[in-house]
């Protein structure tokens, strides 16, 4: 009875012959953990990226356009904290299942695996996009402020 379990997004991850499919479950849930402290690390690269180098050009830029890309970095940020709350608690369910030797999944659980699937893919998706634009405005600062170096 081997075979993948697919998710809304066709990510599939295997079930072994014993149809443990909680245990996969627990193992995906500990890599989006992972994932989520690289975001952490992330957003506060970025806020120190955008304090070190923009206030250095704060003539040249807008300054209401960086303070909306802080917060928009701050409300993907929040949004991270609440799929990492999300994990943990999914991840205490998968527990308590596998505690009371249970290897199947609920209903619930498989349903909420499915919803925190989709919201990791959004949050990834949001995360590459700003990261992009605050690289792209920090690359063309410091071209800004290179050429006004040259100039001196």
């Amino acid at each position: 009875m081997a075979g993948l379990v697919g998710t809304r997004t066709g990510i599939g991850f295997n079930i072994n012959l014993n149809g443990d499919v909680l245990t996969s479950y627990y193992a995906l849930g500990e890599h989006w953990r992972s994932d989520m402290a690289f975001y952490k690390d992330e957003v506060r690269f970025l806020r120190g990226l955008l304090g070190k180098y923009f206030y250095r050009f704060i003539e040249d830029i807008d300054i209401n356009h960086v303070r909306r890309i802080e917060n928009r970095l701050m409300i993907l940020d929040r949004r991270r904290e609440e799929i990492d709350f999300k994990i943990g608690r999914q991840m205490k369910a998968i527990s308590e299942q596998l505690k009371k030797n249970n290897n199947s999944a609920s209903e619930t659980i498989v349903s909420n695996h499915e919803e925190l699937e989709y919201l990791l893919s959004i949050l990834a998706k949001d995360f590459r996009k700003l990261k992009r634009i605050i690289f792209q405005l920090v690359e063309e600062g410091l071209d800004r402020f290179q050429v006004e170096g040259n100039e001196e």
